[in-house]
């Protein structure tokens, strides 16, 4: 398993901030998230271990979250293969994302495309990071009147609002339920918003409490803190302007404030996050308990 469960004398459970790297689940444990230590993919976890409101717990090596498969070496994916058992792949990528850096072609593993953006989100989707997408980023930075959090937040309101995205990830529930043995892997780019916005919906569906759904989102920023401050780094030393690093990090990480844009939303337009598990998805109280039943012990 790849988190660490020790026991703690306080009660309750708080808000959890953006830079903890512990939690506390509703029994009072706290909750340590650790990554798969692969050679290449920074940012790849198993949900195995995660506890339920029930007392229950993930399976381990069935649910993987990760960032895209491209940068993965030839013995990471032996280790997924064999180790994990992956079976299924599921890419939330643009179809330019896809041609651009390719998943690599794995024996007995099916490659599923779920598109839940269709057209170019720059801060989310990547395309042409080998060229001017870093550039079109800074530019957007520093238009005026520019504002990096409300700009992230309102593309999380949208995938919610999104006909397609709601199609994809209801896609997503029909292959998670159609999975009865080994492991499934969701991915995107960084593996932050489109797969960081699926994690929230498959841990929410298993009823895991919102601390540790919270810690697994906000996770994200300390396994890619290097790498989002090379980044910067890179554009603030071509474009000479230093002045951009804030705004340039709230495009590379993830926020409170993107979280609650979501859950705003769902509560506007569906009630609860139940209500959009099953109106807008279609993972209906039958299936919940069947997901259940395939992924908790």
């Amino acid at each position: 398993m790849f988190f660490v469960l020790e026991k703690q004398n306080e009660g309750s459970v708080g808000r959890m901030r953006d830079t903890h790297k512990k939690t506390k689940d509703i029994s009072g444990e706290q909750i340590e998230i650790q990554r798969i230590p692969l050679e290449g993919a920074k940012n790849i976890r198993d949900f195995g271990g995660f506890p339920t409101k029930d007392g229950k717990y993930i399976k381990p090596h069935h649910l993987l979250r990760s960032c895209e498969l491209c940068v993965t070496t030839e013995r990471d994916r032996k280790v997924l293969m064999q180790e994990y058992d992956l079976k299924k792949v599921l890419d939330f990528r643009t179809a330019k994302e896809r041609e651009e850096h390719p998943d690599p072609v794995m024996d007995g593993v099916v490659n599923l495309h779920m598109p839940v953006l269709d057209e170019k989100a720059l801060g989310v989707t990547r395309e042409g990071q080998d060229g001017d997408f870093l550039d079109q980023l800074a530019a957007s930075v520093m238009s005026p009147g520019f504002d990096a959090t409300r700009y992230m937040s309102d593309i999380y309101e949208k995938i919610i609002l999104s006909d397609n995205a709601t199609r994809q990830y209801g896609r997503m529930f029909d292959e998670l339920l159609a999975q009865e043995e080994g492991a499934t892997l969701w991915h995107c780019t960084a593996g932050k918003d489109r797969a960081g916005i699926a994690s929230i919906l498959v841990l929410s569906a298993l009823d895991v409490p919102e601390a540790v759904v919270e810690a697994d989102y906000f996770k994200v920023n300390d396994f890619l803190r290097d790498e989002n401050e090379k980044l910067c780094r890179s554009v603030e030393d071509k474009m000479n302007n230093h002045r951009i690093h804030d705004g340039l990090m709230k495009m590379f990480i993830v926020h409170r404030a993107y979280i609650e844009k979501m859950f705003d939303t769902i509560k506007v337009h569906y009630g609860t996050m139940d209500g959009y598990l099953e109106k807008g998805l279609g993972l209906n109280r039958d299936k919940k308990e069947y997901l259940k039943q395939l992924c908790v012990s």
